[in-house]
């Protein structure tokens, strides 16, 4: 779609802008916005047309999907912490799809509160993790499955855990990780499924900008000079849990009530490779 060579002042993001003065048109997995003071009343009407064509009829709207999609009203549900998983895929997924998704998810992770279509081709499933497990590999091992059955291939984000008093609104966390992924995509990278640790350590490599991500880790390790102090311990001991204790002074079942603490707090568990060098990374390069 070439429409920027007949319209200069349209921009491009991942959302739609839900203001009378624009009209929003999905391209992709981006939208356009056109503002409407420049548009003549046939260019107006011919957008509009093409708007409607461009918004699948079956779209999942939710109370969910109008607070992280359209912006519109509070957080429907108050948990105890936020994680999305992100589904980049060919064609709109079908109900059939979401329900088996939705319960395999429910089985091997968490429940699912709701999904989200973004775009035609991304949905994000919303899921409230109460029991803490970490069994994406179950559904990382069921994947060539899913797609063989459903005729698609799937590119998968599992981000991060929030928290419920996170310094920002879920919405924020939501909307970057979403564009995070978009530019890992469009940088043609090749892994299939990525975790939430993985795409920040190349956001530090690609300078992504994530102001409200960074703002929640600035908080957590930064601003907190015990749990920073832990971080580079633990990186120094390559993460092991007795060494680090040692280098810090105190008890083994004292370090681990930390790293259980950090985890609630900033979604990050130190125990694993990936996050503990983010951590460490972040904190260097501040």
């Amino acid at each position: 779609m070439e429409l920027k060579a007949y319209f200069p002042e349209v921009k491009r993001s991942y959302f739609p802008i839900f203001d009378s003065d624009w009209i929003s048109i999905q391209d992709g997995e981006e939208y356009l916005h056109f503002p409407i003071s420049s548009l003549t009343k046939r260019e107006l009407i011919l957008l509009e047309v093409l708007a409607h064509k461009n918004s699948p009829a079956e779209k999942h709207r939710s109370a969910w999907h109008a607070y992280l999609v359209d912006g519109k009203g509070d957080v429907p549900e108050e948990l105890s912490a936020y994680q999305f998983i992100y589904f980049n895929h060919q064609e709109q997924l079908s109900q059939e799809f979401n329900d088996v998704l939705s319960s395999i998810i429910g089985t091997v992770i968490g429940t699912v509160i709701d999904h989200i279509a973004i775009s035609q081709t991304r949905t994000a499933f919303l899921i409230d993790n109460q029991t803490k497990t970490d069994n994406f590999a179950t559904l990382i091992d069921i994947l060539p499955t899913l797609e063989n059955d459903f005729g698609q291939a799937f590119r998968v984000f599992i981000g991060n855990e929030w928290p419920k008093d996170s310094l920002a609104p879920i919405s924020a966390y939501f909307k970057e990780e979403n564009n995070l992924f978009s530019s890992y995509l469009a940088d043609k990278r090749s892994h299939q499924v990525v975790s939430f640790p993985e795409l920040m350590l190349w956001s530090l490599i690609a300078v992504i900008p994530l102001k409200t991500v960074e703002a929640h880790f600035n908080h957590c390790l930064i601003q907190n000079k015990d749990m920073s102090d832990m971080v580079v311990a633990m990186w120094q001991s390559q993460g092991n849990l007795v060494q680090s204790a040692q280098k810090l002074y105190i008890h083994r079942n004292s370090l681990q009530y930390k790293l259980d603490k950090l985890k609630v707090q900033s979604g990050l568990n130190l125990k694993n490779l990936d996050d503990l060098a983010f951590a460490y990374l972040f904190i260097e390069k501040k």
